[in-house]
């Protein structure tokens, strides 16, 4: 049976890796690419959607721009670590509600608004799998070095709803998946300023992506609620 597939933040590295790989899938009969601007693909399986967690037509219009069709699988690539305004704190002197705020926004409060407003269409199909792009850094446990207040407690906060969510869709439907998976270190816009301090392996976006949906072919309903390396190994909470 073919499946329709919807992507959120298509025009960025991963989430436009993501949206090639899946355009090649024989089983896949639409792509719906989720981005703030209009990118153009050169595929008719390959729908756009302009949409944005900071404008609230956005959300409203979105149930009607995915024609009202059943979802198979949503992958939420978005996420932000630093922008303009704001950067990763390397003290607790440098959190300002600023940063806290647009970090949370981006990583947390949109992505779970987003699966709110797209609650009809998951009960619609007949099963999901839901995946959130989250970050090891996100785990409490492994916490050893500090710093970078604000997106790592919008990560933990997103793995917490991530767990929270696979319990609710469960018992709508106990086939239905959802979990994190961290990208590795990836060379994209997020991670690229940190580059230069990083002694591990630093993939590209099409590895990367290469990676995570050999995990997301293979997990099952009782990986649910967990997160996940590139490997497949669960992350510690």
């Amino acid at each position: 049976m073919k499946k329709n597939i919807l992507i959120v933040g298509a025009s960025g590295s991963i989430g436009h890796e993501f949206t090639k790989h899946y355009d090649l899938e024989r089983n896949v009969e639409k792509i719906f690419a989720l981005s703030r601007r209009n990118k153009d693909f050169d595929s008719k399986k390959i729908h756009p959607v302009i949409f944005d967690y900071n404008k609230d037509e956005t959300f409203e219009d979105l149930i009607d721009a995915l024609n009202n069709q059943p979802i198979n699988t949503i992958i939420i690539a978005t996420g932000l670590l630093h922008n303009k305004d704001v950067s990763p704190e390397k003290s607790v002197n440098n959190i300002s509600v600023l940063g806290l705020n647009q970090l949370f926004h981006v990583n947390v409060f949109g992505p779970m608004l987003l699966i709110k407003k797209l609650l009809p269409l998951i009960k619609q199909s007949t099963l999901v799998k839901i995946i959130f792009l989250t970050a090891r850094v996100g785990s409490i446990t492994d916490n050893k070095l500090g710093g970078w207040y604000s997106y790592r407690s919008s990560k933990a906060a997103l793995n917490m709803m991530i767990r929270t969510l696979s319990i609710e869709l469960q018992r709508i439907k106990k086939e239905n998946i959802v979990i994190g998976m961290h990208p590795g270190t990836v060379d994209s816009n997020l991670s690229k300023p940190f580059l230069k301090n990083v002694n591990h392996q630093i993939l590209s976006p099409k590895e990367s992506v290469a990676h995570m949906v050999k995990v997301i072919h293979r997990i099952k309903p009782e990986d649910s609620g967990n997160c996940f390396d590139i490997k497949g190994n669960v992350i510690d909470p």
